[in-house]
């Protein structure tokens, strides 16, 4: 069995200061033992989609629902009954303060934040998860660089095998999502070539080369972002496989925030089913069950965290690090007017880096 490697047998530099984000999903937050209990980050960003998903129960998100500590305020609400629709104010009781969109649950120890991307309780789908409050929340908490992990499905039948890993060095946003994370004040002409961090890349196939985690491990591919929650129709599925080698639901827009937030990002991908007979509830469950025995995807991480850690202390002895994809890109129309606060801090941050 291959153990995790201790960090000063594979770390030159100080890690002291360097924190890593690891965002997943589909119970991989069960591989990273001993991060302690979940804490919460309000980020104060409610996007579209999960407002419209509040909107569906009868709920507007204004001012007083969305300050903290919100437990029984009242909340005007859209009431249907027959075909009247009565507004008013009403007793909204709201248990855990976790329940409200912006709110990013995470657990943090020695450097490593892991933000589960659907929320602790899988309260989003990937149709309508929190991908830019999930990121602010990394920046914010002081993430350096973003390893993503997702399930995917396998559009490549004959050479990407169920429990193989496949490293993406391109993506094709089918998304639907808005990429923009900015609003208004700051405008960033962003070119995602490479679309993922090369550096970060050759950590996770080096690490995955040294240990026997996965039955082969794919180097490049390109993965097509769908909106999900459905899987692809027949038609679909033989587009896709034209153009991309793996499909998933939350690449895009992660890799385009994480980007304009100044945040080295790739993806982990392990297939767990193929394309064509994708069944979440079936063979799905079982392999990455298989994937999240104690010798496989948790030792893989925990060497891929460690080496992370060393990539990222060598910044510090360079100087700071940019993103060579936001050289030139950004526009700071007028910083002022972006009203998260978070988000303003970043970008005053981003400034100062890009715009000398």
């Amino acid at each position: 069995m291959v153990t995790a490697r201790k960090a000063t047998e594979v770390s030159a530099h100080d890690v002291s200061n360097v924190k890593i984000a690891i965002i997943g999903g589909s119970g991989i937050g069960d591989s990273l033992e001993g991060l302690g209990e979940f804490k919460r980050f309000d980020t104060q960003y409610v996007e579209l989609r999960v407002e419209e998903v509040w909107k569906r129960i009868g709920v507007e998100l204004n001012g007083c629902c969305r300050t903290s500590g919100v437990h029984n305020s009242k909340v005007r609400t859209t009431l249907i009954a027959g075909n009247q629709q009565v507004s008013g104010l009403v007793e909204f009781k709201i248990e855990h303060d976790d329940l409200l969109p912006g709110v990013i649950e995470y657990k943090e120890k020695d450097g490593v934040i892991f933000i589960p991307r659907h929320g602790h309780s899988v309260r989003y789908g990937p149709s309508c998860s929190q991908y830019a409050a999930n990121l602010i929340a990394a920046k914010a908490l002081g993430a350096n660089v973003v390893i993503a992990t997702s399930a995917v499905g396998s559009l490549r039948s004959q050479t990407i095998k169920l429990e193989d890993l496949v490293v993406p060095h391109d993506y094709v946003d089918e998304s639907g999502r808005n990429d923009n994370i900015w609003g208004v004040g700051l405008v960033i002409h962003f070119n995602p070539r490479p679309a993922f961090s090369e550096g970060l890349r050759k950590i996770l196939i080096e690490c995955a080369k040294e240990g026997a985690y996965f039955n082969n491990v794919h180097e490049h591919g390109v993965y097509v972002t769908i909106p999900g929650d459905r899987f692809s129709s027949s038609a679909e599925g033989m587009k896709r496989s034209t153009y991309a080698d793996i499909i998933g639901m939350t690449a895009n827009p992660e890799a385009q925030f994480a980007m304009q937030l100044g945040l080295e990002y790739a993806v982990a991908a392990f297939p767990v089913d193929y394309d064509s007979d994708a069944n979440h509830e079936q063979g799905t469950l079982e392999i990455m069950r298989r994937l999240s025995e104690p010798h496989r995807v948790p030792v893989y991480l925990s060497n891929v965290i460690q080496r992370t850690k060393d990539y990222v202390a060598e910044w510090y002895t360079r100087g700071t690090k940019s993103i060579d994809q936001l050289n030139g890109g950004l526009i700071p129309c007028n910083l002022g007017l972006i009203q998260n606060s978070h988000l303003r801090k970043i970008a005053e941050e981003l400034v100062r880096t890009y715009c000398r």
